[in-house]
């Protein structure tokens, strides 16, 4: 079947008709009508006449009377399965057709919807699920959050066919926050300036085929103005957003074809025009103040402090996260746990960005009796099974757009000998390059797709290695995978970090600092014929050419981008104005100079930090030893040109 004519559907107004679904089935959908749906969180499955039904859960926060109906509603209208998202949203699957209308209805029983669930549409907002209680967490932002989504989801009908693709958001002050807040389209981190409660703000964020680091758009914004901001890059990116190409309709691009400064710039222009219109007014948070550490630590529950069990600002009472794995549970687990909420806990479910449960405000005292009724049925708190931390998302099991079963990859690691030695590794795997277990930002990364390996097309995995989103860094691709040999492959990436790494150094900064080569070396050596290096050919992560010339417009001035003429890649500068072109590839260690940083005219590599005059290629700072190799730039009518001779090394 032909994929949908989106602009044409948005246009028409999205029409659904729920009746006619109920009475005949789907048979009758046309493409457009299969999108429409996705508006309201209906999205086709791999299987034919049933569907995958996403509800939201904004910040994460679900009391027990709504999960206790999730968990009715999975028993009546599919196989008794909820699968828990990446983005704090819960998903059932395997509903058939005819049904649907009928469990949109049930879910709107019980206080939640769907709306926005899936498409071209405001996702779910996240919200940290320790805000408020931990040491990190400067103050309570779930209000704020929910603030915002309920603003923004007000506005389905119109903003549904305006959006040129789909927006994700997030809140929280935390370290993980921060690292959150540079892979969404807006990221509202939690800042207290001069007592008051605010947001640092970021936008542009995203993962996907082409990832792209949010920017700063705001040192702060005061908790009252979080709803004007958010307003505001929805105006700027349904004023810019290139609505007929979906394919390049991602907040990114409008960043990339605005460049930094035009960004922020037409930012700052809609947000004051959004402050000038009535909000509904901001409820009091408490700014919270240096907790008494001593005072907290005092209280030691059974088995101690760990990673499933973490002490609040209030002495005595401590957050536990429940491990559900792979996100995949069930309507009789999630009465137990509601269960363990409504008299442990605070009444509520939080559902984690790493697809756990957490029950929050429980007294030190009660830990072993949760533990004690989790055991029987085989759930642990995190960190006391000696499993694996993977996250996955459903893959081709039940999603249209999965190449691989991404939860047997999953299951397939939890068990393994080496993440078992390390439980602060964290192993993304996604069926596709699509992300949705945001494969380029854990430690290890797996996406799925066909691969040729051992002259042999299969199904597979590239791996991905070296994310640091607190040093700006995305994982990369290292080689690919069938995906029968992902459990060897982790090993001996595993096994080669704890060999090499330095005291306290996570995966991702040893593999920056020995290469991405170099770890497909030894991926080679170890896995032989069962290993193929780089991405597949062909694919849409293999490298591409791009013309001889390119847009200046798309390029900041102190940014830098990679431009592939005639078979050599190099990297483009804007040094206020002037461009300058020097070899991608440091002399030192081979990393690719376009994912450094630019300061004025120096140059630095990501890898090891060395730096370069992009005027001259001269080396400013060492390692490296060798000058990088520079070319003329020459810019005419607003495009740069850069004469390379054809054959000209790499």
């Amino acid at each position: 079947m032909a994929g949908p004519d989106i602009p044409a559907v948005k246009r028409a107004g999205l029409p659904v008709d729920f009746d006619r679904l109920a009475s005949e089935g789907d048979g009758w959908l046309t493409p457009e009508d299969r999108y429409a749906l996705k508006t309201w969180g209906v999205c086709n499955q791999e299987q034919d006449h049933v569907f995958m039904v996403r509800v939201r859960n904004p910040g994460g926060a679900l009391p027990t009377a709504q999960a206790r109906g999730l968990a009715r509603v999975a028993r009546s209208f599919g196989p008794d399965w909820l699968h828990l998202t990446t983005r704090q949203n819960v998903e059932l699957h395997w509903v058939e057709a005819r049904r649907v209308p009928s469990l949109l209805d049930a879910i709107t029983e019980i206080g939640l919807t769907t709306r926005s669930g899936c498409g071209h549409t405001m996702r779910n907002v996240m919200c940290s699920e320790d805000a408020g209680l931990s040491l990190d967490e400067p103050f309570d932002c779930l209000t704020d959050a929910r603030a915002v989504s309920d603003a923004i989801l007000a506005r389905s009908s119109e903003l549904n066919c305006q959006l040129p693709s789909r927006i994700n958001i997030a809140f929280g002050g935390s370290p993980r926050c921060r690292a959150d807040a540079l892979l969404n389209d807006a990221g509202f981190v939690s800042v207290v300036r001069d007592g008051e409660a605010g947001y640092e703000l970021w936008g542009g964020g995203s993962l996907g085929k082409a990832p792209f680091l949010a920017v700063k758009l705001a040192d702060f914004i005061p908790r009252g103005d979080a709803q004007a901001a958010a307003e505001a890059l929805v105006e700027v990116f349904v004023a810019h957003g290139d609505f007929d190409k979906p394919t390049k309709g991602r907040m990114k691009f409008v960043v990339e074809r605005l460049g930094e400064a035009g960004f922020r710039a037409a930012w700052d222009q809609a947000f004051a025009a959004a402050r000038s219109r009535p909000h509904l007014p901001t409820p009091p948070v408490e700014v919270l103040g240096e907790a008494d550490r001593v005072a907290m630590l005092s209280h030691v529950p059974p088995g101690g402090w760990s990673t499933g069990v973490r002490p609040q600002r209030t002495p005595g009472l401590c957050t536990l996260t429940v491990d559900i794995p792979l996100g995949d549970t069930n309507g009789s687990e999630l009465d137990l746990l509601c269960d363990l909420a409504d008299r442990y806990a605070d009444g509520a479910l939080n559902l984690s960005r790493d697809q756990n449960v957490v029950l929050r405000n429980v007294a030190v005292a009660n830990v072993t009796a949760i533990r004690d009724a989790l055991r029987p049925r085989g759930l642990f708190l995190a960190g006391e099974a000696h499993t694996a931390s993977v996250r996955a998302c459903t893959g081709s099991a039940v999603c249209a757009l999965g190449i691989t079963t991404a939860p047997d990859a999953g299951k397939a690691l939890l068990t393994s000998a080496g993440l078992g030695r390390n439980s602060s590794l964290r192993v993304h795997v996604s069926g596709c390059p699509n992300s949705c277990a945001q494969h380029q930002a854990g430690d290890i990364g797996l996406a799925g797709s066909k691969v040729r390996i051992g002259g042999r097309s299969r199904d597979g995995y590239h791996v991905f290695l070296g994310a640091d989103l607190g040093a700006r860094r995305v994982g990369e691709v290292v080689g690919r995978v069938a995906g029968e040999d992902v459990p060897a492959a982790v090993e001996a990436v595993v096994g080669t970090w704890e060999s090499l790494r330095h005291d306290g150094e996570g995966l991702g900064s040893t593999v920056a600092r020995i290469g991405h080569d170099a770890f497909a070396r030894q991926l080679e050596a170890v896995m032989a014929e069962r290993w193929a290096t780089g991405p597949e050919p062909g694919s849409e992560l293999a490298p591409t050419t791009t013309p001889a010339t390119a847009s200046v417009a798309g390029l900041a001035p102190g940014s830098v981008t990679a431009v592939t003429i005639s078979g050599t890649t190099l990297a483009v500068a804007n040094v206020d104005g002037a461009y300058c072109a020097v070899a991608d590839e440091c002399p030192h260690a081979g990393a690719s100079l376009s994912r450094g940083s630019l300061e004025g005219t120096s140059l630095h590599c990501p890898r090891h930090g060395g730096a370069f005059d992009v005027r001259t290629g001269e080396v400013l700072a060492g390692p490296p030893t060798e000058p990088v190799r520079c070319y003329p730039v020459e810019v005419t009518g607003g495009v740069i040109r850069v004469p390379v001779p054809t054959g000209a090394p790499d």
